[in-house]
């Protein structure tokens, strides 16, 4: 009889399970979590706690690639467990609760300013939990976030290889100095898994005297884009808003593309909100705003591609460079996941690739286009 780890192979090939710890206190939802993960054999829960306190002691031993938590539990709840847990651990940790449902924004940006590398809201008022296909979803994201990070303490040795976009930025000749930009005038973002923490860092080091609008798409569930927006503008000394229709981007001004539209510039430099869906399939996507921008602006554009799952804005960043645009996609070191800007990269439409550092420095010295 072949045990678990021959059946799994089979699935994943030589690749080994995903070591997995749960971390929640109603018996009834461990119970439903535990049916989920059985829809996904190459993931293995190695541990479980019902609570913050258990959830530390028990890291070290079960050596898991990821945490999932929930929030409010007794003794100590996800936040404290987090903040102590990522002093001790470079674990991606991620939070599946009730309690970060549209109405709770600020508990989801407390925690992602914590270090949760995702927060994922479950049903709230049902006895069901996650269906199969929020599951598949949940699933996914697990996968690409242990991915991102093959250092862990569990990884198989195989993983521990040089950075992906170290190679592929060679392969691509693209740059990895921070860029002195001239005659920009104005600057697209595009980010999904892990944007918001990455956003906060780079427009927190940006002047109040930035001389061009920053257009941005950032794939986040319905009903939190209002709640990023007030927690990045908490952080950020410009002005941060949610673009409407008809409105001219503004230098000193970061705008974000609204909840289930794209985001595009007409040829007055106008802003277009379109319902459609984009190549992707996300809405907003980074490829219709890149694609515009690269229309308009041409080599007055400056294209930026941050860390997220899949390849929505890969295509959008080749056309700018394409269109003498400068470009730069994150590199992979300070990405929650590679997904986008790797796939930018292979396609060769990143200029530059560099950390979460080097971008904000970049933007910082950006001068006016006059």
């Amino acid at each position: 009889m072949k045990d678990r780890s021959e059946s799994v192979s089979s699935v994943i090939g030589a690749k080994r399970c995903v070591r997995v710890m749960l971390v929640e206190d109603s018996a009834t939802e461990l119970y439903l979590l535990r049916k989920l993960f059985e829809l996904a054999p190459d993931l293995e829960i190695v541990g479980e706690a019902r609570n913050g306190i258990e959830a530390l002691e028990l890291l070290p031993a079960a050596r898991p690639d990821i945490v999932c938590t929930d929030y409010h539990m007794p003794r100590m709840d996800g936040l404290e467990f987090i903040l102590r847990a990522k002093a001790i651990t470079d674990c991606p940790i991620m939070v599946l609760s009730v309690a970060v449902q549209a109405h709770q924004k600020d508990n989801i940006f407390k925690l992602l300013s914590a270090g949760a590398v995702a927060v994922v809201a479950k049903p709230a008022g049902t006895t069901s939990g996650i269906t199969s296909d929020e599951g598949r979803q949940l699933f996914e994201t697990i996968r690409a976030l242990v991915r991102a990070r093959p250092h862990q303490a569990g990884a198989a040795p195989a993983a521990r290889l040089q950075p992906a976009s170290n190679r592929i930025a060679r392969m691509s000749r693209a740059s990895t100095s921070v860029p002195d930009l001239k005659g920009i005038s104005l600057a697209a973002i595009g980010a999904s898994t892990g944007g918001p923490q990455i956003l906060s860092a780079i427009f927190s080091r940006l002047p109040t005297s930035c001389p061009v609008p920053i257009v941005c798409v950032q794939h986040i569930s319905s009903g939190f884009l209002e709640g990023m927006v007030s927690w990045l503008q908490s952080r950020c000394k410009l002005v941060i808003e949610i673009a409407e229709s008809g409105d001219t981007p503004r230098p000193g001004h970061i705008y974000f593309a609204p909840d289930g539209r794209n985001l595009t510039i007409d040829a007055q430099r106008r802003f277009v909100l379109d319902a459609g869906r984009s190549p992707s399939l996300h809405c907003p996507g980074v490829d219709p705003l890149f694609a515009s921008v690269a229309q308009q602006y041409g080599s007055r554009a400056l294209g930026i591609l941050l860390s997220g799952m899949g390849r929505d804005g890969a295509a959008g960043l080749k056309a700018l460079r394409n269109a003498d645009a400068a470009t730069i996609a994150q590199d992979e070191a300070t990405s929650v996941i590679f997904g986008m800007p790797g796939a930018a990269i292979a396609l060769g439409a990143a200029q530059f690739v560099l950390s979460t550092e080097a971008i904000a420095q970049a933007l910082s010295r950006l001068q006016s286009p006059n």
